[in-house]
């Protein structure tokens, strides 16, 4: 019999391994070729579950595929495309079965409706094409996962296997952040400039990463520090995985029995919450006033309190390592390199600071968009023509090209890097009011799923399913808190993620309307 669980665990093993072989130029770079090709055989061999577990545990090393034209184009693209294909031939073709949508997917089939028209009157239709191809790429895992994990048993393997792909992208951070020990600073950017980020986002970024990223932390009266990022391009979407990895490892304390790994559990939040910390993001740490607040409402009318009062613990870690930054990065300069620099607390002062480099470059950005934004109201610049907003010189003749590969001087990037830093403002300058209204629909389907089910089930505080699916919202809300100073949704692997947690907590609100003869979503 083809044991399915040992062989995902070789599978991906060996992931791990030639990932790591080939990001750090020890094997070829064409040798993404096999990787791929092995990653399409095991969804071929592996049943349907087994076949997106397999595809799930290789988000953190889906390296960029080689080639002259589309040098940023990740192999998760094909495997994702496969994988569904390969669920639509098991499941529909030949097994007969419908593929369902969860109760919020209308919304966003509405929200799709006015992307498309926005890509329809823009002038680089081929860009937003690619864009919204790119959504709907990572969207269909989200089809896949919610049809297949239909049971108990399914959701708490599946919430083990998410868990596990969230898991080692934040202890490749603490890798990526011990190696910043290693060698002075300017060699450490230009070595994970050049054959990391090369390696994961093709050259075009790697040789803007070069003399351009979010990597520092800058203080005042102080030199700059390197920030935990793990294998993503920035900090700030590094942050928001190692955010999205504490409620998995919550939910897993109650299916586990032994103390031990109860003992990993809670050593790994710790850690979590740390990289938090170590990422240098500002949105991020501020955003935790979201389910701050949430909770505490929910804690002072008295609902469910047994089932809340746990969820407090991981967002109590974070703010204890963020008030004892002072202590801890007086030890990592002294590791590094025994040199003065600014501490945790000084960089989240900075939130309040209009006159720090960074906010002021938001807001100056901020009342651009907007400024563009009152000259087209209804469907902005385009789905993914951010880049027109950036031109002051009104060169309606230039292409795309010309326009994206233009220096912004503001925040020393290519234009084609440069976003609203506010995710609802993005939506607002490429797909106007339509297409932000549309979107802010679709958040408000999916909080009201998961309020709907908050209010159903609440009361039975030891089910761990009930408090992953509520505690998942909870981090939904801190996403979208943090969303209003950055765009970080549409990073790869937050996008994919995030899908993966509608998924599993679509299919923990479907399981349990089903158990209780509610309304079917």
């Amino acid at each position: 019999m083809f044991k399915q669980k040992f062989y995902l665990t070789v599978f991906t093993i060996y992931q791990l391994f030639s990932t790591a072989l080939i990001a750090t130029g020890a094997w070829p770079a064409d040798l993404v070729y096999l990787n791929l090709a092995i990653q399409l055989a095991a969804i071929l061999l592996f049943d349907l579950e087994h076949a997106l577990y397999s595809v799930v545990l290789t988000i953190p090393f889906y390296l960029a595929v080689p080639n002259p034209k589309f040098d940023s184009l990740s192999a998760w693209r094909f495997t994702f495309a496969a994988l569904f294909a390969v669920f639509w031939w098991k499941y529909k073709y030949r097994g007969g079965q419908k593929i369902r949508g969860f109760a919020w997917d209308p919304s966003l089939v509405w929200l799709a409706a006015a992307i498309i028209i926005s890509i329809a009157l823009e002038p680089f239709k081929t860009v937003g094409a690619k864009k919204l191809l790119f959504v709907v790429n990572a969207y269909l895992i989200y089809l896949v996962a919610y049809n297949l994990i239909t049971t108990k048993a399914r959701i708490i393997t599946f919430s083990k296997t998410i868990f596990t792909a969230l898991a080692m992208i934040v202890l490749l951070g603490y890798v990526q952040f011990a190696g910043t020990f290693a060698t002075t600073t300017y060699h450490f950017w230009q070595y994970w400039a050049t054959l990391i980020s090369r390696a994961y986002y093709g050259k075009t970024l790697s040789d803007t990463l070069v003399y351009s990223n979010s990597w520092f932390s800058f203080y005042k009266n102080a030199p700059p520090a390197l920030r935990m990022f793990s294998i993503l391009p920035d900090s700030h979407a590094f942050a928001v995985l190692a955010m999205f990895s504490m409620p998995f490892a919550a939910a897993l304390l109650f299916f586990t029995a032994e103390k031990w790994k109860k003992v990993l559990l809670w050593i790994f939040i710790a850690l979590a919450a740390a990289a938090i910390s170590f990422s240098g993001t500002r949105g991020v740490w501020a955003g935790i006033l979201a389910p701050l607040l949430v909770l505490i409402y929910l804690y002072t009318r008295h609902w469910g309190r047994k089932l809340i009062a746990a969820m407090f613990i991981p967002l109590v870690l974070f703010i204890v390592f963020l008030g004892a930054s002072p202590l801890i990065q007086k030890g990592v300069n002294a590791i590094r390199s025994g040199t003065n620099t600014g501490n945790f607390i000084e960089r989240a002062s900075s939130i309040y600071n209009l006159n720090d480099p960074s906010n002021a470059g938001r807001i100056a950005i901020w009342k651009n968009t907007l400024q563009f934004a009152a000259k087209h109201p209804l469907f902005g610049a385009g789905f993914g023509d951010f880049v027109i907003t950036l031109d002051q010189n009104n060169q309606p003749s230039a292409s795309f090209q010309q326009l994206a590969q233009q220096k912004d001087q503001a925040y020393n990037l290519p234009k084609q890097y440069v976003t609203a830093h506010n995710l609802y403002l993005d939506f607002l300058a490429e797909t106007g009011l339509v297409g932000l209204v549309m979107f802010l629909f679709y958040l408000k389907e999916i909080f009201a799923a998961f309020w709907k089910f908050f209010k159903a089930h609440y009361l039975f505080a030891a089910d761990g399913l009930i408090f992953l699916a509520v505690n998942l919202g909870l981090y939904l809300a801190w996403l979208f808190a943090y969303s209003l100073v950055d765009g970080t949704l549409l990073n790869d692997r937050v996008l994919m993620f995030f899908f993966l947690i509608l998924a599993i907590s679509a299919s923990i609100i479907r399981v349990y309307s089903e158990e209780h003869g509610e309304n079917r979503n």
